[in-house]
């Protein structure tokens, strides 16, 4: 009988085993199909990402060219009022006046990106460094807008009243641009003072948000599959 009760005791412990071996397998190949599930979603996702961020790198880049454009204009203009000289051409005037205005906030497209958000699945990116910096990009674009928007904003309540100043009026309905009040006139020069500061500012930002973009596209990269 303990010969008989030792055997059914052994029996009963290797049965036991078995079904435990056998629930860790089956777990074990659960977690595998999920993981491999999360990094095929993750894959799409990424990808998504790559094509938005890469518009949105296009998009910017058009924003600084212009910025800088704009600029340069605002230091020519600069230029002009400082050494007191006349700008030689009638439309060389009027083109920088026309290009120092230039003034646009970047508008990313930022679907995908709020999508994986909302829905949870930024946790589906495995890389903490590019999972980070997706989660903040947002932010980043607000503060980088920052300064396009005041400069729209003092554009507006200064800039363009004070642009009224420098027509003569001819006869009725019509007017001509006096250039000798807007080179001598010390508002313009302060509005171009405080454009030329805002400008450069917005662009170190800019620039900073367009690494920051490159950057992510580079960490996409080494996480997709080719």
């Amino acid at each position: 009988m303990e010969n008989k009760t030792g055997k059914y005791f052994k029996y009963a412990i290797g049965e036991i085993v078995l079904v435990m071996i056998g629930i860790l397998l089956a777990l074990q190949v659960n977690n595998w199909n999920d993981n491999r599930k999360i990094r095929n979603i993750e894959q799409l996702l990424l990808r998504d990402l790559r094509t938005e961020i890469q518009s949105n790198i296009v998009a910017l880049d058009e924003i600084i060219k212009s910025h800088s454009s704009s600029l340069d204009a605002i230091i020519t203009l600069d230029s002009v009022i400082t050494n007191l000289r006349q700008v030689n051409r009638p439309l060389e005037l009027g083109r920088l006046l026309g290009a120092h205005d230039y003034n646009s906030t970047f508008d990313p497209r930022t679907g995908i990106l709020n999508s994986i958000i909302n829905s949870g699945k930024l946790d589906y990116i495995s890389n903490r460094e590019l999972r980070y910096t997706l989660s903040s990009l947002n932010d980043i674009v607000l503060d980088t807008n920052e300064s396009a928007d005041e400069f729209s904003k003092v554009r507006s309540q200064f800039y363009w009243p004070l642009l009224g100043q420098f027509y003569d009026r001819q006869t009725v309905g019509r007017f001509k641009f006096n250039r000798e009040k807007i080179i001598n006139s010390s508002e313009f020069n302060w509005w171009l003072l405080l454009a030329k500061i805002n400008r450069k500012e917005g662009l170190v930002e800019e620039n900073d948000l367009l690494k920051t973009l490159k950057e992510i596209i580079e960490l996409i990269d080494s996480e997709i599959k080719t």
